[in-house]
């Protein structure tokens, strides 16, 4: 009976220490590093005169985070931006590369590999579909950079003015939208790229915004 007595006496106490014990380690094991593979939407941004079709739409990216980031992460792809510059009709090819992975907001990730890492896609000249247009107000903006580079935009959030056909628009949505700032560390502006899903044609108010550094 004593032992039963000693080891039930304070139970309060000692389960809240094994509580905290418990919790402790669920911290500590969300801010261990991990690798791991997701899956990787691809945007080609082509021309205004052009279309693009891919011969694959998604690709495999390794990323590089606290294991918190792939809870926030969860099921959603990241995105792989790329412009196409040339407007020649024909199958063209183009290589993907980490420094083109953009993540979804509110996740900090680096990007290790991409795979395969050149793709296929198909140019054509647009159709002559009667086209409609829709603004998408607070689309945040991206400034892709370096790890140990970041920057701040101001202000972090665009109009993006989307056109095309109604069936196209009806397939659109926020997350379908990605604002990509180029920063010039020394004017400290930066102009504005939309990268949109396929036969999405689109423009960004403002056009030119403000980068400022982003201080530990």
């Amino acid at each position: 009976m004593e032992l039963v007595r000693r080891l039930f006496a304070n139970w309060p106490l000692k389960l809240t220490s094994v509580l905290l014990a418990l919790l402790l380690w669920v911290i500590a094991t969300l801010e261990e590093p991990v690798t791991r593979r997701v899956r990787g939407r691809i945007e080609l941004d082509p021309p205004a005169d052009r279309s693009v079709t891919l011969s694959v739409a998604t690709v495999s990216v390794q990323l590089t985070a606290p294991a918190r980031e792939f809870l926030k992460l969860g099921t959603r792809a990241v995105t792989l931006a790329k412009a196409v510059l040339d407007s020649t009709e024909g199958e063209h090819t183009v290589s993907l590369s980490p420094a083109d992975v953009i993540m979804p907001r509110g996740v900090t990730a680096r990007a290790l590999d991409v795979q395969p890492s050149e793709v296929s896609y198909t140019l054509e000249a647009r159709n002559g579909a009667e086209l409609r247009s829709r603004s998408w107000h607070g689309v945040p903006v991206a400034v892709p950079g370096p790890t140990e580079v970041r920057w701040l935009a101001v202000p972090d959030t665009v109009t993006v003015i989307a056109r095309a056909t109604t069936a196209r628009l009806a397939t659109l949505d926020l997350d379908s939208l990605i604002v990509i700032a180029r920063p010039d560390t020394i004017t400290g502006a930066a102009s504005l790229r939309v990268i949109a899903p396929v036969g999405i044609a689109t423009e960004v108010r403002p056009q030119v915004i403000r980068l400022q550094p982003r201080h530990p």
